[in-house]
C-alpha cells in the first residue's frame, strides 16, 4: 500500500516539476534562473526513484495476487477431490478440467483487475483530487470524474450486451471439448475410419463448431470496436474540455494558474484519463471470465462425497455383514428384486454376459454411488451415514481399467501408501520382480502391457485390504496361466475376508463359496457353483458367459 502511494506521487512529481521549470523559463530575474538546474535535478532524482519503485510495486502486488490463487487453487482442487464418485466420470472429466482451469484462470484475472488496476487507481484518485483543489480546478476534476463515471457506465452496459455473446462462445468451447474427445478416440481407430470412408462424417461435428464460434467471435470483437469508440471519444471529448478550461483560465484578467501549472495540471490529467480508460479494458478482461470463475463454483458446490451428515463408524465385528435393498437403478440396466447380504468370511463371484449389470452392482456395492447409498448397509448400518474415510477402509474396490501416476511403486501404484512386507510376496506370486525392480511409470502408463497393469492395480487392495474386497474382472488382459496364478493369489491373501468380484472365468467360479448370476439386469441365481451349474435354465446364460 505504501509502496503504491509513493509510486503514485513520484508519476505526478515529473509534470509538477516541468511546469516549475516552465514558469522559471518565463522570469527574467538571474536567481529564479538559478533554480533551474536544481528543478532539473529533483526532475532526474524523480525519475531514478520511479525507476526503482516500479519493480517493487509490481512485484508486490503480483506476489500477492500470486499467492492468493495458490491457497485458492489448493483449496479448491482438494474441495474437487472431496466430491462425489460421479463427478470423476469418465464422460465428465474433460468438462471438470477445463472448468478448473479456466476457473482458476478467471480467479486470478479478477484478482489482477481489482489489486493491480482497482487499488492503484484508487489512490491516483485521491492524490488526483488533491492537486486540483490545491491549483483551484475543484469543479474541473469533479467535472472529469464525472464524465469518467459516465464512461465506466457506457462501457458496462456494452460489456453486459456482449456477455450473452461470450456465454455461447463459451458453450461453444465446451461443446469442443466434447467434440475434441471424440475425435481424439476416433483418430485411435483412423485406420478403421479411412477404410469406412466415415472421416467426413467423424469430423462434421468439430466443423459445425468451429463455424458457431466464428459467428460468435465475430461478435464479440465488434463490441470490442465498439469499447474502443467509447475510449476515443471519452479521452478526446475530456482533453478538449480541460483544454477550453486551461483558455478561459490564462484569459482573465488574474488567471488563478501559471502557464507551468497549466502544463502540469494538463499531464496528470492526461495521465488520469489514460488509467480511467485502463480500468475499463481491465473490467472488460476480468468480466470475460466471469463465467468461467461461475462454472468453477458451480463444481465446488457439488455434493461432497463425505458430507456433515455422515459422521458415524461401522460397529466392529468379528464377522462384519454387507447388505444391499432392493432397488432399481435407472439408466443402468440394473434390477433388485430381492436384497443381497454378503458375509466377511466368504468369497462371492458375480459373473454373466457383457452388460448385464455386473459393473453396476459392484459399484453399489463399494458404496460409489451417492444416488443409491441409502440402499446400502454395513453391519446393519447404512453405508450413507458412515463416515466417508470409514467406508472406503472397509469396502475397498480395484475398477476394471487400471489408473496410474508417474512414478515408481509407491507414488505411482500406491498413491503415497507404504507397500508393507506382505506386498512384497504378493510381488513374487504375481511374477512382477523384474517389472518393480526397474518400474517407472511414464504419464499414461504406457510402458506397462496391459496385463502388468492389470496385476499392478491389484496390489492396493492387496496392501490394504479391508473388511470386504471388491474386484472389476481381476483377470482381465491375463493368459491361463496368469490368470490361475492372480486367483490363487487373491484367494490366498483374502481367506478369511470378504471378497466380492466380477469375472466372466467359468473355470474360477468354483474356487468361490458362492456365485451369482446376473442376466438382463437381474439376479437370475444364488448359491454355489456346483450346484448352479447343474439348473438347466442357466445353461444357455453359462454358455454366452464362456465365449467371453
Amino acid at each position: 500500500m505504501i509502496t503504491v502511494f509513493i509510486l503514485k506521487l513520484s508519476l505526478f512529481a515529473p509534470a509538477l516539476l516541468l511546469g516549475a521549470v516552465i514558469d522559471n523559463l518565463s522570469l527574467d530575474s538571474s536567481a529564479e534562473s538559478l533554480t533551474i538546474p536544481y528543478l532539473l535535478c529533483g526532475y532526474a532524482l524523480v525519475i531514478l526513484v520511479t525507476a526503482a519503485v516500479a519493480p517493487i510495486q509490481t512485484y508486490a502486488l503480483t506476489r500477492l495476487v500470486q499467492q492468493t490463487v495458490k491457497d485458492r487453487s489448493i483449496s479448491w482442487i482438494a474441495e474437487i477431490f472431496k466430491k462425489e464418485f460421479c463427478v470423476f466420470n469418465n464422460l465428465r472429466i474433460g468438462h471438470l478440467i477445463k472448468a478448473t482451469d479456466r476457473g482458476i484462470t478467471a480467479h486470478e484475472q479478477i484478482l489482477n483487475f481489482f489489486i493491480t488496476v482497482g487499488l492503484p487507481l484508487i489512490i491516483e484518485i485521491l492524490v488526483v483530487s488533491i492537486l486540483f483543489v490545491h491549483f483551484g480546478g475543484a469543479q474541473l476534476f469533479a467535472a472529469l470524474l464525472t464524465a469518467s463515471c459516465i464512461y465506466l457506465y457506457v462501457c458496462h452496459r456494452i460489456i453486459q450486451w456482449r456477455t450473452r455473446h461470450i456465454n455461447d462462445v463459451n458453450d461453444v468451447n465446451d461443446s469442443e471439448d466434447e467434440v475434441s474427445e471424440r475425435l481424439f478416440s476416433t483418430l485411435r481407430a483412423a485406420r478403421s475410419i479411412k477404410l469406412e470412408g466415415a472421416a467426413e462424417q467423424m469430423l462434421s461435428p468439430l466443423n459445425l463448431a468451429f463455424e458457431r464460434y466464428a459467428r460468435c467471435a465475430t461478435t464479440v470483437a465488434s463490441s470490442a470496436a465498439a469499447l474502443g469508440s467509447a475510449k476515443m471519444l471519452f479521452i478526446g471529448l475530456s482533453t478538449c474540455g480541460l483544454l477550453v478550461w486551461g483558455v478561459r483560465n490564462q484569459g482573465m484578467t488574474n488567471p488563478t494558474l501559471t502557464i507551468g501549472e497549466l502544463v502540469a495540471l494538463c499531464s496528470i490529467a492526461g495521465g488520469f484519463l489514460t488509467n480511467i480508460s485502463g480500468i475499463a479494458e481491465a473490467y472488460r478482461s476480468a468480466h470475460q471470465f466471469m463465467a468461467d470463475k461461475v462454472k468453477l463454483q458451480q463444481t465446488l458446490s457439488l455434493p461432497r462425497f463425505d458430507g456433515p451428515d455422515r459422521s458415524l463408524e461401522p460397529p466392529a465385528s468379528p464377522i462384519s455383514s454387507l447388505e444391499l435393498a432392493a432397488c432399481e437403478v435407472s439408466g443402468r440396466h440394473l434390477t433388485l428384486d430381492a436384497s443381497l447380504r454378503f458375509k466377511s468370511d466368504e468369497s462371492v463371484a458375480i459373473t454373466g454376459p457383457s452388460g448385464a449389470g455386473k459393473s453396476t452392482l459392484l459399484e453399489l456395492l463399494a458404496g460409489m454411488d451417492g444416488a443409491y447409498r441409502q440402499y446400502l448397509s454395513l453391519n446393519g448400518i447404512c453405508v450413507e451415514r458412515i463416515r466417508g474415510a470409514s467406508q472406503l477402509r472397509a469396502l475397498r474396490y480395484c475398477p476394471q481399467s487400471p489408473v496410474f501416476l508417474p512414478g515408481d511403486l509407491e507414488s505411482g501404484v500406491m498413491y503415497g501408501h507404504a507397500a508393507g512386507p506382505e506386498v512384497l510376496e504378493q510381488v513374487q506370486k504375481l511374477s512382477l520382480e523384474a517389472l518393480l525392480s526397474q518400474l517407472n511409470l511414464n504419464d499414461t502408463a504406457s510402458n506397462l502391457s496391459g496385463g502388468q497393469a492389470k496385476r499392478l492395480s491389484l496390489l492396493r487392495l492387496l496392501n490394504r485390504p479391508g473388511r470386504f474386497n471388491l474386484f472389476d474382472e481381476p483377470t482381465a488382459s491375463l493368459d491361463q496361466e496368469l490368470s490361475m496364478t492372480t486367483w490363487d493369489t487373491l484367494m490366498d491373501a483374502f481367506k478369511g475376508k470378504g471378497l466380492i468380484c466380477v469375472t466372466h472365468d467359468i473355470e474360477a467360479l468354483a474356487r468361490f463359496d458362492r456365485v451369482l448370476v446376473i442376466q438382463q439386469g437381474r439376479i437370475v441365481a444364488d448359491g454355489p457353483w456346483h450346484l448352479l451349474r447343474r439348473e438347466q435354465g442357466l445353461l444357455k446364460g453359462i454358455a454366452e458367459i464362456a465365449e467371453r
